[in-house]
């Protein structure tokens, strides 16, 4: 614990995140400074699952959840009913987007959905920071673990009609890159 709050590196990193990751230093619910190796372990899991399995989740998804314009219109023509009962199926058609903002509309998260060519996946890392047998050894035993859970995810699909990967590993890059 003593070595989490003496170790410069790590306090400058969380006080950045909170400083310029959100809105306002002073109303952040974000730790401001880690006093423990639990604060440490947890912090690290909520940022980097964030940005990588959830990201994946939300973004590659998109377009099955969103190509349905009336499933996330994209703009609304009219406001919403103010009382119950007055909206037909007429109101609804007419507060929609038309078909020229529904078609862009699509362009937008069919693109977003979209996987990057070079994308790097959970598990890969081109660029060789740590040389430590210990660090590869972990390194090794991770990507084991995602090999696992990407062929436990593949079977389970396995004569779906909805097959669902967006979890699964191997579909999961290493960072939010939009």
């Amino acid at each position: 614990d003593e070595r989490v709050r003496e170790d410069e590196e790590i306090q400058a990193f969380v006080k950045d995140a909170c400083s310029f990751g959100m809105q306002d230093f002073d109303h952040c619910e974000f730790p401001k400074s880690l006093k423990s190796l639990d604060e440490l372990i947890e912090y690290l899991t909520v940022v980097i699952f964030t940005a990588s399995a959830q990201h994946a989740a939300v973004n590659f998804g998109q377009y099955d959840w969103c190509s349905w314009i009336p499933n996330a219109p994209s703009t609304m023509r009219k406001p919403p009913p103010q009382e119950k009962g007055l909206a037909n199926v007429n109101t609804i058609i007419e507060t929609l987007p038309d078909r020229g903002r529904s078609s862009w509309h699509l362009g937008a998260v069919w693109a977003l959905s979209q996987y990057q060519e070079n994308e790097l996946y959970l598990g890969m890392y081109p660029d060789e920071h740590f040389i430590e047998k210990p660090v590869k050894v972990a390194m090794e035993k991770f990507r084991k673990k995602l090999s696992e859970i990407t062929g436990f995810i593949k079977g389970r699909n396995e004569g779906k009609k909805l097959p669902y990967y967006n979890m699964s590993p191997d579909k999961i890059p290493n960072s939010v890159a939009v």
